[in-house]
């Protein structure tokens, strides 16, 4: 009885893992058609839908996201003068050895960014 069961158990497990490459398979085939990277006009999809979308979703998608750029673009500028404005605004509150401080502790934070030469060699 064991036997048996432990047969049939084996049996849907093979049964399952058949059945979900076939259904994997199907749907990449269906997707088949779906446009890949290089082969239409450049833009960039969403995260996921590269998996999913057809030629003619892409091609409408991006049409959808140039519609919005010129805005967007727009309006990126726009927050970049605002915050030109702001940084200028708090600035002009500090007097004038705060703000050599302030530039004192950024020229450091910009150098501890910078990558370390390569000691190893300078010995050599």
């Amino acid at each position: 009885m064991k036997k048996l069961m432990r047969s049939v158990v084996v049996v849907g497990f093979a049964v399952g893992i058949v059945s979900a490459i076939w259904f994997t398979t199907a749907m990449a085939q269906d997707a088949a058609p779906v446009a890949r990277v290089g082969d239409d006009e450049a833009g960039r999809l969403p995260p996921g839908y590269t998996v999913v979308v057809t030629k003619s979703q892409r091609s409408k998608i991006y049409a959808i996201q140039d519609t919005y750029q010129k805005q967007l673009d727009d309006l990126k500028k726009q927050i970049a003068q605002i915050e030109s404005k702001r940084d200028q605004e708090i600035e002009s509150i500090l007097d004038e050895e705060q703000k050599k401080i302030i530039a004192y502790v950024l020229k450091l934070r910009e150098r501890e960014r910078q990558p370390e030469p390569d000691t190893a060699q300078a010995g050599n």
